[in-house]
């Protein structure tokens, strides 16, 4: 089933003269921008990773997460910033699990309420397949739930255009 387009996708402020510009007016025009690059990231491309976001085994339980991008399967642009992330592999049993990147949930805002930050998180889950979130990479655990492998998953974005006008249906 496609993602809904949000209801608000195609409304941003006409500005005037004299406009007072509240938070209210700001967030409206800044979740259009939001939406409609989505939306149209969404139509152009698959999901999946633009660059970057290797998982590399680096002992024991540990996993280091290099910084990357990607596309999530509504059209958001996933950023892990700086320099990755360093992650430990739950213990206890022996399935495989999965390292995906996400959009936040409930992206950060700073002390003093005027920025947010929309970096991507890192999980590790036993579901192979989010619906909200893109693939990374498979773990593979022995008997005592040591990682004994690190399979990389990920699916670059792919372009969505046809390769010809012909192809238009």
């Amino acid at each position: 089933m496609p993602v809904s387009i949000p209801a608000d996708a195609t409304r941003c402020l006409h500005y005037g003269n004299g406009m007072f510009l509240t938070s209210d007016l700001m967030t409206l025009e800044q979740r259009f921008f939001l939406n409609w690059n989505a939306l149209q990231n969404r139509m152009l491309y698959t999901p999946g990773v633009l660059e970057g976001l290797a998982v590399v085994h680096a002992g024991g339980d540990r996993l280091t997460v290099g910084c990357g991008a990607g596309f999530d399967a509504a059209g958001r642009f996933m950023v892990l910033p700086g320099d990755g992330a360093i992650l430990t592999v739950p213990g206890g049993s022996s399935a495989s699990c999965y390292v995906h990147l996400f959009w936040p949930d409930a992206p950060s805002v700073s002390r003093d309420g005027t920025t947010m930050d929309l970096a991507a998180s890192l999980r590790i889950g036993e579901d192979a397949a989010p619906e909200n979130g893109v693939l990374l990479a498979e773990i593979r655990r022995d008997s005592t739930g040591a990682v004994t492998e690190v399979i990389d998953r990920r699916q670059p974005v792919r372009s969505r255009l046809p390769a010809s006008l012909s192809d238009v249906g």
